[in-house]
């Protein structure tokens, strides 16, 4: 799309969508490769979420972002991280989660992916998790009356199902 003023519409990265390439192969079928996925695990309330590391450049203290007036109501805002600006989502919001918050969110696990930047708001990091590939169950739609759409799959981790967030669908769905 085209802004009035002629020139390429910019999305909330900042970027013309022209720059905006999804990478041949998702983040979920590379990692269908690996014998074994290094995860950062994370609450969202009494629930435990997991990012797979290949997705992850960095995890931040949580800083004061600039809201957007025009952004769906689960983007809390943007900040600027050295010189990127970088649209934080509320990962609460997007999955769904109805578990009580126990604390604010404290820290923003900061993703890329098909070069683009974003950062999740989450209330704490917990563990590094090595999950085996027989462990992970892909491809689960509906879970615990959780946001499906956002999940890439799930394994058992002391009896508990711990979800796997899909980097690349919370981002696909910030570009909508």
């Amino acid at each position: 799309g085209k802004s009035r003023s002629g020139s390429p519409a910019m999305n909330l990265f900042g970027e013309s969508e022209a720059e905006y390439e999804p990478e041949e192969a998702s983040l979920e079928e590379m990692l269908k490769h690996e014998q074994e996925i290094q995860m950062v695990g994370f609450f969202i309330g009494e629930q435990e979420f997991t990012i797979p590391t290949a997705a992850v450049q960095e995890v931040i203290r949580y800083m004061p972002v600039a809201k957007l007036p025009a952004a769906p109501s689960f983007v809390a805002g943007v900040i600027n991280l050295r010189g990127r600006v970088t649209p934080l989502v509320e990962l609460r919001d997007i999955l769904e989660v109805r578990s009580p918050r126990k604390e604010q969110d404290k820290f923003i696990i900061i993703c890329r992916r098909q070069g683009l930047q974003i950062g999740m708001l989450i209330e704490k990091v917990h563990t590094m998790y090595r999950v085996p590939q027989a462990d992970i169950e892909w491809g689960i739609e509906t879970h615990l009356g959780i946001n499906g759409e956002c999940i890439a799959g799930l394994f058992k981790q002391n009896e508990q199902l711990v979800s796997i967030v899909s980097v690349d669908r919370v981002i696909a769905d910030v570009l909508k």
